[in-house]
């Protein structure tokens, strides 16, 4: 199954509640007020690596401020990682995938999108309020130590561009897990819209930051990021990005259309979404 489309359009929480409809002529499931990134985002947190890391590139901070992309690291691009944590990060997701954590029911159309996906939880829930995959849109697991450390690097990088460019950026509770089969894709698409009709964006989404997890070294005959790889983005002019493990990729959700095309080789990924305060979405 790959579309979450119940017979009454109404699409429930565990405990009942209505957290979205789904809607025919766009495709897509509309949530409600609840905007399940933005509710309990936090304030970024510092992380000296990352800020090491992004100071030894050149350029960094006009790259984003101009194109709204930033993308570190090349093939053999993960040695800025600790030792071991990229194999970590693909040693857990490879569990979740064996585990069938992953699942296909999207929000969006068979022909938009077919990858498969697992939200994790960046914090514990409370006591009685832990959730389980698979049964509820916005259902999450415990993210797993590695990814963990990912995440918190990545929060590093968000936090250093947020202390020079003034985003207002804060950490979402939970982050994604994403794999695309040989084949898969994800068509061309921004990870937040103005909506024209109510004058208001549609998430609080304002910088996607993307983890891969694959080789370090990808083979070019299996293709690029837009080709026929992870994502194709388009800022001033289109860039290809090849989905090596250990490089990031960190744009401005509102602003960058980007896609994932198909490629002859399995992609793992992770992702995560920064927030702004409730008052800015």
């Amino acid at each position: 199954m790959s579309l979450l489309r119940p017979s009454n359009r109404r699409i429930p929480k565990v405990d009942g509640d209505v957290i979205g409809e789904f809607d025919p002529d766009a495709g897509e499931v509309v949530l409600f007020a609840e905007d399940a990134e933005a509710s309990g985002a936090t304030e970024l947190q510092p992380n000296p690596a990352a800020e090491a890391h992004l100071n030894m590139q050149s350029g960094w901070l006009e790259e984003y401020r101009s194109k709204g992309l930033l993308c570190l690291g090349g093939q053999s691009s993960s040695g800025w990682l600790r030792e071991g944590l990229l194999e970590g990060v693909q040693s857990e997701l490879g569990i979740m995938l064996a585990s069938g954590m992953l699942s296909d029911l999207h929000t969006q159309l068979a022909s938009v999108r077919s990858d498969r996906v697992v939200y994790l939880q960046l914090q514990p829930e409370a006591d009685g309020e832990s959730e389980g995959a698979g049964g509820d849109l916005l259902d999450a697991v415990a993210c797993p130590p590695c990814c963990l450390e990912v995440v918190r690097l990545l929060e590093g990088l968000a936090h250093v561009l947020d202390r020079h460019l003034d985003l207002g950026l804060r950490r979402p509770q939970r982050c994604m897990a994403a794999c695309y089969e040989s084949g898969a894709f994800y068509t061309a698409h921004r990870d937040n819209e103005h909506d024209s009709t109510t004058g208001q964006w549609k998430n609080s989404r304002l910088m996607t930051a993307i983890f891969y997890v694959n080789a370090p070294s990808w083979p070019a005959e299996s293709g690029v990021q837009d080709d026929a790889a992870s994502h194709r983005t388009s800022s001033v002019q289109p860039v290809d990005v090849f989905p090596a493990g250990g490089r990031v990729v960190l744009f401005d959700s509102r602003r960058l259309l980007h896609e994932v095309l198909p490629t002859s080789e399995k992609r793992l990924a992770l992702s995560i979404w920064f927030v702004s305060a409730p008052s800015e979405s």
